[in-house]
């Protein structure tokens, strides 16, 4: 009886070491500008889980479409491109800010206070946070 516990408390262990949690922080998407359909959403992603979690897809709410980009400076000159996958390194965060990593969000329509973000892996496992809407400031 006690091996049955054993090997079963021993399984449970290895379950909960390879289940990925993602911890999605401090999450906002720009309002876009008026008359414009597009903007971009930034956080912190924190992978505390033993195995990396590779995101493949992301939606927002009140939005048609939103990719994973990168963001780069070469001769003067700024590029954003898609990327497919964004990979979170077990034990390990990965930042979306301005000038870097980001959500690129398209076909905007109405933007809730606080829209939801779902981002998923290959699996369709999916983790979701609510967003702060950051509004233009006027300078």
């Amino acid at each position: 009886m006690w091996k049955k516990a054993a090997l079963v408390i021993g399984l449970l262990a290895q379950i909960s070491l390879v289940q990925a949690e993602l911890i999605i922080e401090d999450g906002y998407i720009r309002a876009p500008l008026p008359g414009r359909y597009m903007s971009a959403a930034f956080m912190t992603l924190k992978n505390t889980g033993g195995q990396d979690i590779v995101l493949k897809t992301a939606s927002i709410q009140g939005a048609g479409l939103v990719e994973y980009h990168t963001h780069s400076h070469k001769d003067g000159v700024m590029r954003m491109r898609q990327i497919h996958e964004l990979t979170v390194p077990a034990g390990e965060k990965v930042v979306l800010e301005p000038g870097g990593l980001h959500l690129m969000v398209f076909k905007i329509g109405q933007l809730p206070v606080q829209p939801y973000l779902s981002v998923c892996d290959g699996n369709n496992q999916c983790w979701d946070q609510k967003l702060v809407k950051q509004d233009l400031v006027k300078r």
